[in-house]
């Protein structure tokens, strides 16, 4: 989904509406992203998107309602979907956000919102331990032990700390943004890429 950058993005409104009707969805609940802890609790279906900037500044969103969507946008950070029977949490988590705790936050939100089952976490497409080469600022703010320039594996941090905060199992969907080129990746393809959608939702 083309819609905060790239080619097309413009028709961001248009393509988030054909989505929410291929998903059967009332709406689509969704922040302006920047790369920070916050989870936006969705407490009531937001109003029709017409475009404009979506409110409030949060990495994740999460509800109990039915049918409401709650969607990221990533195009090299990843998505993460946290969810049990009576709620759920989708959230953006580059490095930055997972060095500000933003997965213990989503799971957090989720148990907050009276959800006492086994959370279950599924983590969409993202740049690759194979191609994503990061400075030893990058580890030293997420504690991997790595003091030069080396790849980064995000799935692998973010499964011991989901696994941490409490979550049941986690799963991964997806590959390499970097280097496959049916997604988009603003690290290969710069201010040209467009985003990929991760939008969960109870059913």
């Amino acid at each position: 989904m083309s819609s905060v950058g790239g080619e097309d993005h413009e028709r961001g409104t248009e393509h988030r509406e054909a989505l929410r009707e291929r998903l059967g969805l009332t709406a689509i609940a969704r922040g302006y992203q920047v790369h920070g802890p916050h989870i936006h609790v969705v407490g009531a279906p937001p109003p029709p998107d017409r475009g404009q900037r979506p409110e409030p500044d949060a990495d994740g969103q999460a509800t109990v309602l039915r049918g409401v969507g709650a969607m990221v946008l990533a195009a090299d950070c990843l998505p993460v979907a946290i969810g049990g029977t009576r709620a759920l949490a989708m959230v953006h988590a580059g490095w930055r956000g997972l060095a500000a705790g933003v997965l213990e936050r989503g799971v957090g939100a989720v148990r907050e919102l009276g959800d006492d089952s086994a959370l279950v976490a599924v983590l969409g497409p993202c740049a690759g331990a194979c191609c994503y080469e990061v400075g030893p600022e990058v580890h030293a703010a997420l504690g991997t032990g790595i003091a030069r320039t080396a790849m980064l594996d995000m799935r692998a941090i973010a499964r011991e700390r989901l696994l941490a905060a409490g979550a049941a199992s986690v799963t991964e969907r997806g590959g390499c943004t970097i280097c496959e080129e049916r997604y988009f990746s603003h690290r290969r393809e710069g201010e040209r890429a467009g985003r990929q959608a991760g939008v969960a939702w109870l059913s």
